[in-house]
């Protein structure tokens, strides 16, 4: 009991600490073309599944999911980011000189970027979850085999060819001549 209790209060700290920095980084001074819509979209979505994740207690099925966005938006905030923030450079570091616009812009920079770096933790956390919850892994990723699957390493082609075990030793007794 206590371990389902830890793991929902890692998960609502997990989703908290998203809203917190979510926001934060989609801050919007005026005329800003910092972040557009699709951040604030995708991170309404994982805050949502977050929620959902914590009012099903129950639910691996949910945190795979959560997991899953969670994944997405570490590559749609890397995209966005490698899109957008040279753009929102050049209009508000070097077109406006109001100080309060150019450091909200550097704030919701820096919160955009904590986010993005606490990401990989958070996949962490919610991995542990779902394994907690339940959850497994598919066998395929768990057991990676090499040859043939029996255990042998050596795929025998030549079905003539007996092949002997590492631990039969040969017999030198018999010489041709």
């Amino acid at each position: 009991m206590a371990r389902i209790v830890y793991d929902g209060f890692l998960l609502k700290v997990v989703v908290l600490v998203q809203i917190v920095f979510s926001t934060w980084g989609y801050l919007e001074p005026p005329y800003s073309f910092f972040m557009p819509v699709t951040y604030g979209y995708t991170h309404a979505i994982l805050i949502f599944l977050g929620i959902l994740c914590i009012a099903k207690p129950k639910s691996s099925d949910l945190v795979m999911m959560y997991f899953t966005m969670n994944l997405f938006t570490i590559l749609n905030d890397i995209i966005l980011l490698g899109l957008y923030q040279p753009l929102a450079n050049n209009a508000i570091e070097r077109l406006y000189s109001q100080p309060a616009t150019r450091n909200t812009y550097r704030f919701a920079l820096g919160m955009c970027i904590v986010n993005l770096i606490l990401k990989p933790v958070v996949c962490f956390i919610l991995y542990k979850t779902y394994l907690t919850r339940g959850g497994e892994l598919p066998a395929e990723l768990c057991s990676i085999t090499v040859g043939n699957g029996n255990g042998n390493r050596y795929d025998n082609l030549d079905s003539s060819v007996e092949v002997a075990s590492p631990h039969q030793t040969v017999d030198h007794t018999t010489q041709q001549v």
